[in-house]
């Protein structure tokens, strides 16, 4: 008896300390599935399916709230079936839910937005987003390729610079592999 009372005693200190309550049992399953339907996600978008990525994507940010990842891997499969604005919004939406500690993170919603405006023929705010990205990983030569062909754009007469530029390909999802000679693939020419 004393025991429970000990015990009673502890969770009532606790509670009027302020100390936050356990979690329920079923949000471990719930982040479970969250998981689940992002890694579908991945595989949909790397199967060149982006509009089951979206739709993966989604379902995980209904279940487990609205995550920055889950926004920045949604904003890339937006790109993906150039849905610009929607894209955009979720891309900002990520980066701005995304904390500081989270350098690399960070760096992918800066390089995907870079490719969003790039693909728009929004030469400066390609270039500053790429120049975010390259603060966050000084080390990305994507980023730094890209940035090296808008800084050669926005050099040309404006007359030229609106010519039709095919977009540079998007990132994969976050935490998906991505081998090096993929990435360069198709990429080595200058323009």
């Amino acid at each position: 008896m004393r025991v429970f009372a000990i015990i009673g005693a502890f969770v009532m200190g606790l509670a009027l300390l302020g100390a936050a309550p356990p979690a329920a049992w079923w949000q471990p399953l719930r982040q479970l599935r969250a998981w689940q339907l992002n890694q579908q996600g991945q595989h949909a978008y790397r199967a060149n399916e982006p509009a089951k990525a979206v739709a993966a994507f989604q379902k995980a940010r209904a279940v487990a709230g609205d995550h920055p990842i889950l926004r920045l891997n949604e904003g890339t499969a937006l790109m993906a079936l150039k849905q610009w604005q929607q894209a955009e919004g979720s891309l900002r939406a990520a980066l701005k839910g995304l904390p500081s500690e989270q350098k690399r993170e960070q760096a992918v919603g800066y390089y995907s937005l870079g490719n969003l405006y790039f693909a728009q023929s929004r030469w400066d705010e390609a270039a500053k987003a790429y120049i975010e990205a390259l603060k966050r990983t000084p080390n990305d030569w994507d980023a730094k390729f890209n940035l090296e062909l808008v800084l050669r754009r926005l050099q040309q007469p404006p007359s030229q610079r609106q010519r039709p530029q095919p977009p540079p390909p998007p990132p994969p999802p976050v935490h998906a592999p991505t081998p090096f000679m993929k990435q360069l693939q198709g990429r080595v020419h200058a323009p």
